[in-house]
């Protein structure tokens, strides 16, 4: 038996080394170890609340980072992840100070034994739930129409055949530790939903985060404040922001998605892509997709805005309704992020479309402009098919990296006819 593990693990680094060899023959790029200070600064990676492990792996572009706290263990997948996972940390702290007050205790304990009479709160008191809203009753009679209406639509979609899986834009990859399947974010008091918004924005956070810890927190103190009463203005320390980051999204979708309910923000996005002429099956199916939350769906329908009145906006939006995970999501808000900040910078785009796995833009003059909102891009087959691409030709092409591009990978891409422009931060 023991010759056998052997035999099997000599085999195994057999058949490592033969690919291996195979790689290093078609001049592409090994894996190799990488450490979390090369995509990230030393002042991001440690503090009082946290540290993050010194190895991470490489993911499609993404490293894998492992933060570790006493408030849990999170793996966050990109810099960008990074960035909003620590930032969270000091939400965690305050609410845990505040969790060990007497008059905390006292109205947790009255939301965990009355979760009825608060699912019912909007039924027995409809105008003190909606004035928690300070919007009045018309926020609540549009939203249950918008409901309502959204449900028959659902229906003849699926009736006609329309609705189905789609294929994801990237390849799988393990979930993130810690990390929260999307909720659903529709249903339930109006009053609750506030509090929750409420809580987030004190704390500086994402009221639809999909850390799972923080969300079960915020859930908690939601159902405190609605049931059993407890203030959300009660005095809290000091919130830190982001080191370098204002939470994930624009101001402009920040103060919508703290300030409206999650029907409203649906209502308020399906009336911008009204008007740059988005609408229909393509629409109503990006809504559906729960990676989409209200902040996500918001940073995006505002990132297409900011491309200004060009065409093929709404097969972004098609295209966006193929992402599987919050990580997808994002990597299609970044993609347009990437365009239209060479289009202020550089050359103008005049159109964009969806092509398999990536968003294409294009100029008046045939530039053909790919984003690239990854944190590194090395010499691999993978890239070396995606220069080769047939549908991907024009008399010039760029790629825009939002990371790091190795010098190997820039060469080889040049030899191909791509010029390559790298580090490049997304503004929003």
């Amino acid at each position: 038996m023991h010759t056998h593990k052997i035999s099997l693990r000599a085999l195994a680094s057999a058949i490592a080394f033969i690919v291996a060899g195979a790689a290093n023959a078609e001049g592409y790029e090994n894996s190799a170890d990488f450490k979390a200070v090369e995509f990230a600064p030393p002042v991001l990676l440690q503090s009082e609340l946290y540290s993050i492990d010194e190895k991470v792996t490489l993911e499609g572009g993404l490293p894998r980072f492992t933060v570790r706290s006493k408030y849990g263990t999170w793996q966050a997948r990109g810099r960008e992840m990074l960035e909003i996972r620590v930032s969270e940390l000091s939400a965690f702290e305050q609410l845990d100070r505040i969790s060990k007050t007497d008059e905390f205790t006292k109205a947790a304990g009255k939301a965990l034994a009355a979760p009825i009479e608060a699912a019912s709160e909007l039924i027995a008191h409809p105008a003190d739930t909606v004035s928690n809203l300070a919007s009045g009753i018309g926020i609540m009679a549009n939203s249950f129409a918008n409901m309502a209406g959204s449900a028959v639509t659902r229906v003849s979609d699926t009736v006609s055949g329309n609705t189905g899986a789609q294929k994801p834009i990237l390849e799988p990859v393990a979930i993130s530790e810690g990390t929260a399947a999307p909720r659903s974010i529709i249903n339930g008091p109006f009053g609750y939903h506030a509090a929750l918004r409420e809580w987030a924005q004190r704390l500086k956070i994402d009221p639809y985060t999909n850390n799972a810890a923080l969300s079960d927190k915020l859930d908690d103190f939601a159902a405190a404040s609605f049931v059993g009463s407890f203030p959300v203005n009660v005095t809290i320390g000091m919130v830190a922001a982001p080191l370098s980051y204002a939470i994930q999204f624009s101001q402009a979708a920040q103060l919508e998605v703290y300030q409206l309910s999650p029907g409203d923000i649906e209502t308020r996005n399906e009336t911008r892509l009204n008007k740059m002429g988005i609408e229909g099956l393509s629409v109503r199916t990006m809504f559906r997709n729960s990676y989409f939350t209200p902040t996500l769906q918001t940073s995006l329908v505002l990132a297409l805005e900011s491309l200004g009145n060009i065409h093929g906006r709404a097969e972004v939006i098609t295209f966006a309704s193929r992402a599987a995970s919050d990580i997808e999501a994002r990597y299609v808000i970044n993609s347009v992020l990437l365009l239209a900040q060479y289009s202020r910078a550089d050359t103008p785009i005049t159109s964009v479309r969806g092509a398999d796995n990536i968003i294409a833009g294009a100029t008046a003059d045939n530039k053909l402009i790919i984003p690239m909102p990854v944190d590194y891009i090395s010499w691999t087959k993978p890239v070396d098919d995606f220069a080769r691409r047939p549908d991907l030709k024009s008399s010039e092409r760029w790629a825009l990296v939002a990371g790091k591009a190795t010098p190997q990978a820039i060469q080889e891409l040049n030899k191909l006819g791509w010029h390559v422009a790298d580090n490049l931060a997304v503004t929003r």
